[in-house]
């Protein structure tokens, strides 16, 4: 039994080594970077209904621009990349009951990534998330203090940007999130869970429906 045992380890732990490695031979990622924006919410106009009065509030949107290789027994130039997984972090100006400066986080898995030109993926911070973390109306990028963004592919981090080159939500000895933050996952939302998401086209990769 224990032999038996020992060779399901040893399998589960060359499966996971397989995985990592076969990510790194599937695709590379190239020339990220990530941008903050602060944008309103869209107002479209519609017949047949009663209007109701409201005011455009504050959204954080992040714009992040890469490219992708794959080997030509993947389509090359012509090919796709079938999903990447962003996992997003945004250090706010607040900080919770036990003093630690909050990150919302959230993680958005993109389809279809084609492995030719300047690419992008939006992700967005809410008005109600703003805040509910600031405790003020109207927050904006100025509240943001950090942010940025890794990509992942099967878990494993295979690039990140962020606003100051640096992975600062990762303690480097560790490898494991900072403990002197407190993250807060979910706070960071894909463009089809927004107001957004009938906008700007191709301009950006497609958010995977869950």
């Amino acid at each position: 039994m224990m032999r038996f045992l020992t060779c399901l380890a040893a399998l589960a732990l060359m499966t996971a080594s397989g995985t990592a490695q076969d990510a790194k031979s599937q695709i590379r990622i190239k020339r990220v970077k990530i941008a903050m924006e602060q944008q309103q919410t869209p107002q479209i106009q519609a017949s047949n209904i009663v209007d109701k009065r409201w005011k455009p509030k504050n959204w954080i949107e992040f714009d992040t621009e890469f490219q992708i290789d794959l080997p030509r027994t993947s389509g090359g130039e012509d090919g796709s990349f079938a999903a990447l997984e962003f996992k997003y972090y945004a250090g706010v100006n607040a900080k919770n009951k036990e003093g630690k400066t909050i990150v919302l986080s959230g993680t958005v898995t993109y389809q279809n990534i084609p492995a030719h030109g300047d690419l992008h993926a939006l992700a967005f911070i809410s008005p109600s998330t703003l805040k509910r973390v600031l405790l003020k109306d109207n927050g904006g990028k100025a509240d943001v203090a950090a942010y940025g963004v890794e990509i992942r592919v099967n878990g494993e981090v295979l690039a990140f940007a962020s606003s100051n080159a640096t992975a600062w939500w990762m303690d480097a000895a560790s490898k494991q999130l900072k403990d002197s933050f407190a993250f807060e996952d979910g706070g960071v939302l894909g463009k089809d869970k927004t107001p957004f998401a009938p906008f700007w086209g191709d301009y950006d990769v497609t958010p995977q429906s869950r």
